[in-house]
């Protein structure tokens, strides 16, 4: 009898990609070496976001697919936490997105049913209906067809959204495919989305979930390399002829997730749950940090070092991102948000709850300096309340 896996490899690679993703968005070597940057950036950390696609493709779907009752429970679970998750992160990031003109071109209506669908409504906040619309769209198709029948259909998803993304210098040439997917830009503005990216990685976890491959561990690595090599080639090749309009998608990713994948799964180390909650707050909180690194560097005159250096960048933010991840969830641990003693030591005409109360708390950290101007008077005494409060909830043992 195999032993039962441990799934440690899997959490430990949830920070490291969380990180990763953090580096997309920051250019950690841009100001070292721009080949280097778009090498570790633009090909390298494009592992991030299918290893958590694949991560509901494993954990998930087999639920809602092999289940001999075909329960839905699972599905409705998975949509309905993803569903809050980008609820609470589109409301945390309004006042951002708005003043940063996510909303002010064409069309308002039209550009926020495209910006909730498959933009989504902060700039990395498309993961989540992506994986949304991903989920429901493979359940539909398993209601009809085999797995394997779904990981093909995928495939050929994926290549439709490859041509118009890393490839799309070549498919521009071809006056009709140019039409057909500039018809699709209009409704999208990349093909990496819940209709032509996320599918093929949630399949795979489930492909995998199911068969359970029995490759050794050497396989496994010596197959991440390769498929490594060939994608880095593939990506700067792409570059060279300047064939991409966007650098998410590469035909050498697919390999070489399977293959990364299994190699985290041979892994023997222990499960660790709380690198789950941190990472994920890591992925929601960071744009914030990328904001309030900027203005303390801009205040504090720091600039060449804390934005001209893109290391320096890449770290502080990093540094302040983890450590506010931490703080939440080990604040969350230990003070549950359904629980009402969180906020009983609050003034109670200002009627807030926990999760506003942590809400604002995570403003507070962010962006101090902006606090005063920023915020109404309620809202002021809020975070001034948690301020002063801040050591009591830390030390304040369990009821």
């Amino acid at each position: 009898m195999s032993n039962p896996r441990k799934y440690g490899g899997i959490d430990c690679f949830r920070l490291i990609a969380a990180l990763l993703i953090v580096g997309i968005h920051t250019y950690p070597l841009a100001s070292v070496n721009e080949e280097l940057n778009f090498g570790i950036i633009n090909i390298f950390a494009r592992i991030a976001v299918p290893f958590f696609l694949m991560i509901t493709g494993y954990f998930v779907l087999p639920q809602c697919f092999y289940r001999k009752d075909n329960s839905s429970k699972p599905l409705i679970n998975t949509i309905k936490k993803t569903g809050l998750i980008y609820v609470g992160a589109t409301l945390l990031y309004l006042p951002i997105s708005i003043s940063a003109g996510y909303y002010s071109t064409g069309n308002i209506l039209a550009t926020i049913v495209k910006n909730i669908l498959f933009d989504g409504t902060m700039y990395h906040l498309w993961y989540l209906p992506a994986l949304i619309i991903g989920v429901f769209l493979l359940y539909i198709l398993s209601r009809r067809f085999s797995l394997n029948m779904i990981f093909g259909v995928t495939i050929v998803l994926f290549v439709f959204g490859l041509l118009g993304d890393s490839y799309y210098g070549i498919t521009s040439k071809i006056p009709f495919l140019k039409a057909v997917y500039d018809m699709g830009f209009n409704i999208f503005s990349y093909t990496r989305n819940g209709l032509f990216y996320a599918p093929v990685f949630l399949a795979m976890g489930a492909v995998i979930a199911k068969n359970e491959h029995s490759f050794t561990k050497r396989i496994n690595l010596i197959g991440f390399i390769i498929s490594m090599i060939l994608m880095l080639a593939e990506g700067f090749t792409l570059r060279y002829f300047n064939y991409q309009r966007h650098n998410s998608m590469y035909l050498s990713l697919i390999p070489c997730m399977f293959f990364l994948f299994l190699l985290l799964l041979d892994s023997k180390r222990k499960a660790s749950p709380i690198l789950r909650d941190i990472s994920m707050w890591i992925y929601i909180l960071h744009p914030l940090f990328i904001i309030g690194v900027r203005g303390l560097a801009k205040t504090s005159g720091l600039t060449d070092l804390l934005i001209e250096n893109s290391i320096g960048h890449f770290l502080t933010v990093c540094l302040f991102t983890f450590a506010c991840a931490m703080f939440i969830t080990h604040f969350r641990k230990r003070y549950p948000l359904k629980s009402s003693a969180l906020y009983r030591r609050f003034d109670p005409s200002l009627n807030v709850t926990s999760t506003e109360c942590v809400q604002c708390y995570i403003v507070y950290c962010t962006l101090l300096a902006h606090t005063g101007s920023g915020c109404d008077a309620s809202q002021f005494r809020v975070l001034q309340q948690l301020s002063n409060s801040r050591s009591h909830f830390l030390h304040r043992k369990r009821q």
